[in-house]
């Protein structure tokens, strides 16, 4: 079937929006969402388009919302008919055998509301672009739909779980988790850790990291270490969205102990761009190159809280020097 090419369009922005970490204005902040009210078949859900009905044992789920919504709905226990995914033929962080059944879409395909219609969801879920990108309006015509609307990993599975009426259940894993992150903090001293975070895109273009929308850099944050250069001490930085782009000439900036390179090789060009930066006398100079202490992170490759866990555990090992890991 095929779609308006104003569709394609917004889908194809879409890609470019989660891969490249495009956006170049600020993140819109939108209500939590919430449990109205719960009754024998279903419970009210106020999110960022209104207010759905959903029925406390849906049985076909349709996701909209790539590989960070489909991993919370893995683990929440909700296996849906169908999920859109930046590759179906990659899903990070996943086994074979959990997506059986799991009928995977790539965002850029060639989807339609007619074609989302044959899945006959009884369900939808996905994240606010997604949802707001296809319309709502005729999205809920076709089943009861849900947006969630944080961006934020820990927040997003919150919502995710309060959508299948376990917040609570939600609440004590974040936790749980944020324990663990000020535990490790305090082992591998974080607060003396200088690290510097950094994204070599295509053409040699290069962005330093300082916090998030990210869940990477945002995680570093948390975690509590220095990040190299500080920002409040460099003159032009333009800081959008977490991150600021410098020139080949700024290379020296990234004058950490650690350097974490977020990369995608699903990006075309971009691993001839860290090849060819990484052969130039700057770079060689840097402290983290001359230690052997430069991480390389798929950026794209952490999806919903599971991989927030396998964030944290790559992060810790790198800071304590034990591994280098290659995404």
């Amino acid at each position: 079937m095929q779609r308006s090419s104003c569709f394609c369009y917004t889908f194809t922005l879409l890609v470019m929006a989660i891969t490249l970490t495009a956006c170049a204005s600020p993140i819109e902040s939108v209500e939590p969402l919430t449990v109205v009210e719960t009754n024998t078949e279903s419970h009210l859900i106020r999110h960022v388009f209104g207010e759905t009905a959903v029925p406390h044992t849906p049985q076909r789920v349709l996701a909209l919302g790539e590989e960070g919504l489909l991993l919370d709905l893995l683990d929440t226990g909700v296996r849906p008919v169908a999920a859109s995914v930046n590759v179906p033929e990659s899903v990070s962080l996943v086994e074979p055998d959990e997506l059986e059944g799991i009928e995977l879409f790539a965002s850029t395909g060639n989807i339609s509301l007619e074609a989302l219609s044959t899945y006959q969801p009884d369900l939808i879920i996905g994240t606010h672009f997604f949802i707001d990108t296809i319309g709502y309006e005729e999205l809920h015509q076709m089943a009861p739909t849900v947006a969630i609307g944080s961006i934020e990993p820990l927040e997003s599975y919150r919502e995710t779980l309060t959508v299948f009426g376990q917040s609570e259940a939600a609440q004590r894993t974040i936790d749980a988790f944020r324990a663990q992150i000020e535990a490790e903090s305090e082992r591998v001293d974080a607060a003396n850790q200088q690290v510097s975070v950094a994204t070599i895109y295509s053409a040699e273009n290069v962005a330093l990291w300082f916090d998030g929308p990210s869940p990477i850099p945002r995680l570093l944050h948390e975690l509590g270490v220095q990040f190299q250069p500080d920002p409040a001490t460099i003159d032009g930085l333009d800081i959008r969205n977490g991150r600021a782009f410098i020139s080949l000439e700024q290379i020296p900036l990234m004058s950490g102990d650690t350097l974490f390179l977020l990369q995608s090789s699903k990006v075309e060009g971009e691993n001839d761009a860290v090849d060819a930066i990484q052969t130039t006398a700057l770079w060689q100079q840097l402290p983290s190159v001359q230690t052997d202490q430069v991480i390389r992170l798929d950026r794209i490759g952490y999806p919903g809280l599971r991989g927030q866990y396998q964030l944290l555990d790559d992060v810790v090992q790198a800071l304590e020097g034990e591994t280098q890991i290659q995404n």
